[in-house]
């Protein structure tokens, strides 16, 4: 059986042919379509002279279009008069014009991958480097089918009332979030849990408790009753110290004891309880150590496609790298912060991902964070919807009473507030937890918190 090309003729003259029916449908077509578009070679001479025309602001009629290819000596090319007069009579409805522009570009966008697999199958026989093949293969496809419905201006009138249907769903869940639970009160109070297509950046110092901080929440995501799936990117610690944190944070063993194995009966009990909670969990975990950015969302898009990816998180942002070898850190690193948050657009996930702090902190008589500090480049601040700061008081002053406590500066936030009093968690380092605090003193100990 003989394959043809995909196409549409009767759908390319229905479009070419609205033009002569209704004056204003030109607009509506050049906005949504290319001459390239078309599969038949006259359609494509056809259009590019009715764009030439609109260009010139100049009303298209038989008359005018047939004059426009006569002085380009193309009305041959686009089939002579008869043809063109005879496009009129290939428009079944105006009111389908919309339908009739996208059958055509579907058309064109199936046929633009099948070219570009094409190509892809050629590169194959040259590529040195898999990965990065196999990233520019993605790329190709992923922007042919970017393009495949231009979406048009929506009215306020619609935007409100799908704006007062979430309300009102709020309304219905009484007080529930609407993203992932992080069981941190304050913090869901000012993000509402982690929301879809954002990118959240948590900044600090080395020894501030990030990592552990991170690990949380991935655990307390994880174990939500929908049993969301989290995938963790560590590039600085192997995935058995990760586990070893969580089981520690889990069963409120000290970690050095897991470590060396002297626990006592009752602890053993609360660490075999520990790995019988977490491995019901959808925690996956990779620790490929430094990869590249490209790397990293080529295998979100995989559990993506799988159904298995519902939060990323990245530990740090400044231990991936780009896609080019790039001299230049802070292009660089604005190119993974970028990236970052494309892909927790396109995935419709949100990203969490750890951030380093520059050294100026320790050089100021206040350790407290500020945005100047995060490393690397400016982008970071940019592109996050998100950023977080995390500060003890207690690393820097020994004698202060703040003892085991975390204090969590939202600095930025685009859809609420950030924080006036940063927000207060109870830190046990031993154990790798953080908690709620209670009312209590702030010198609590791990008995204290809920």
């Amino acid at each position: 059986m003989e394959r043809t090309t995909p196409h549409n003729l009767e759908a390319e003259q229905a479009v070419l042919g609205s033009v002569f029916v209704e004056e204003g449908s030109i607009r509506t077509l050049v906005d949504k379509l290319d001459p390239d578009d078309f599969y038949k070679y006259q359609h494509k001479v056809i259009f590019r002279a009715m764009k030439d025309l609109f260009t010139d602001d100049v009303v298209i009629d038989y008359t005018t279009l047939t004059s426009k290819l006569e002085t380009k000596g193309m009305l041959n090319d686009a089939g002579g008069i008869d043809y063109i007069l005879g496009l009129i009579n290939n428009v079944p409805s105006i009111a389908n014009l919309v339908n009739y522009i996208n059958i055509v570009k579907d058309k064109s966008i199936t046929r633009r991958i099948m070219e570009a697999c094409r190509k892809i199958i050629d590169e194959g026989f040259v590529a040195d480097d898999a990965i990065e093949f196999v990233d520019q293969s993605e790329k190709i496809i992923f922007d042919i089918a970017k393009e495949r419905r231009t979406a048009d201006f929506v009215s306020i009138q619609q935007i409100t009332e799908e704006v007062i249907l979430k309300t009102e769903a709020a309304k219905d869940r009484a007080g529930e979030l609407t993203g992932l639970d992080t069981k941190f009160d304050e913090l869901n109070r000012y993000t509402n849990g982690l929301q879809p297509s954002e990118l959240i950046i948590i900044a600090a110092r080395p020894s501030m408790g990030k990592s552990a901080f991170a690990l949380n929440i991935a655990t307390n995501v994880a174990k939500m009753k929908e049993r969301p799936y989290v995938a963790f990117f560590s590039l600085e610690m192997g995935s058995d110290q990760l586990v070893g944190r969580m089981l520690s944070a889990e069963s409120k063993v000290h970690s050095t004891k897991i470590r060396t194995g002297h626990l006592d009966r009752m602890e053993w009990r609360q660490l075999n309880l520990a790995q019988e909670t977490l491995s019901k969990l959808n925690i996956l975990f990779d620790d490929a150590g430094t990869v590249k950015i490209t790397d990293l969302r080529q295998k979100c898009r995989k559990l993506a496609q799988e159904k298995r990816l519902d939060l990323v998180i990245v530990d740090y942002l400044q231990l991936l790298s780009g896609s080019r070898n790039d001299v230049n850190r802070v292009n660089e690193v604005s190119e993974i912060s970028r990236t970052l948050k494309e892909m927790a657009r396109e995935l419709k996930i949100p990203v969490v991902a750890l951030s380093q702090l520059s050294r100026n902190v320790e050089r100021r008589d206040s350790q407290v964070p500020v945005m100047a500090d995060l490393r690397d480049s400016g982008s970071i601040e940019q592109d996050a919807d998100i950023v977080i700061f995390l500060y003890r008081e207690d690393y820097y002053k020994k004698d202060t009473p703040n003892q085991n406590e975390v204090d969590v500066i939202i600095s930025k936030n685009r859809q609420g507030a950030t924080t006036s009093e940063p927000i207060k968690l109870a830190f046990n380092k031993s154990c790798s937890y953080f908690a709620n605090r209670t009312s209590g003193p702030s010198n609590m100990s791990i008995d204290d918190v809920e």
